[in-house]
């Protein structure tokens, strides 16, 4: 009885565990893990200073790398280091704040580095090609995203909800 108690509990995390190729995955993006840890951490520590969600977070950690190469190739990257100075001016402005960007993780730096690109690229004179760049490397990544979390879309880059088939839908009146 007990050998059949672990075996359907076992097999029950599996299925709710997420369908990703790598065990504690919000996402595999050409087969780098995104983990569930950064992102719980990333959506946490935004989210002392930001609006944020767990989905949008998602899908800028996935699309982030492609815009920090394009920043990098065009003279326009930022580092972590301002990326902090950055967010320290944030919360300095804000008297109320304590929050302690020093702490904050290489991932959520990245994603404010990823801000700052976006933002500088679309300052520069090509900006239309690089965006169908970026778009182009966006739409050619292999992205494999928990269930939990949703569906990655390139064309629209971003994650939209999924309901799984086996969920009952409520009828419409």
């Amino acid at each position: 009885m007990r050998k059949s108690v672990i075996a359907a509990v076992l097999g029950a995390a599996l299925v709710l565990g997420g369908c990703t190729a790598q065990t504690g995955a919000a996402a595999v993006v050409d087969g780098q893990a995104i983990s569930t840890v950064t992102l719980d951490r990333t959506t946490r520590e935004l989210g002392e200073l930001f609006t944020v969600d767990a989905r949008g977070v998602l899908t800028m950690l996935i699309i982030s790398p492609s815009y920090l190469a394009e920043a990098s190739a065009n003279g326009v990257a930022k580092s972590r280091d301002e990326a902090r100075a950055y967010l320290a001016g944030l919360v300095s402005a804000d008297p109320g704040s304590d929050t302690d960007v020093s702490r904050f993780s290489e991932a959520t730096l990245d994603l404010v580095r990823f801000d700052m690109a976006v933002r500088a690229l679309s300052q520069l004179p090509e900006a239309q090609e690089i965006g169908a760049r970026v778009q182009e490397h966006l739409a050619g990544l292999d992205v494999e995203v928990n269930p939990r979390f949703g569906e990655f879309s390139a064309q629209t880059t971003a994650i939209a909800p999924v309901i799984p088939d086996w969920l009952v839908q409520p009828a419409t009146a």
